[in-house]
């Protein structure tokens, strides 16, 4: 069981939640466009409301991940999980990996228009 510390330094260090959150906005962006396009306005107003008001239930989820990654990794995995998160190839995939999320995204919209 890795501590809270060594946690916290991890998600820190791999900017999983800055990752988990755009993914989340891109992922409503998407939505929100195919459910206009499909002519679903109250869907898509559900989901702008999602976008607008998700942010108190991703504090939460931010504490979960918490646990969880305590409970499945050591101190020492962590550490290790470090030093590969700041090999400059998973740093960019890492980096970049939100916004690739959004070109497919954009890119099946555009398939389905």
């Amino acid at each position: 069981m890795a501590s809270k510390e060594m946690v916290r330094r991890f998600l820190n260090e791999s900017e999983t939640n800055k990752h988990y959150s755009q993914t989340i906005e891109y992922a409503l962006t998407y939505f929100i466009a195919k459910a206009e396009k499909e002519g679903d306005t109250r869907f898509a107003a559900d989901l702008r409301k999602a976008k607008d008001t998700y942010h108190d239930e991703f504090r939460q989820a931010i504490e979960i991940t918490e646990e969880v990654y305590a409970d499945t990794f050591t101190d020492e995995e962590l550490n290790e999980l470090i030093v590969l998160h700041n090999n400059a190839a998973i740093r960019k995939l890492r980096t970049l990996g939100a916004e690739i999320i959004n070109r497919v995204l954009e890119k099946l919209l555009a398939v389905r228009r």
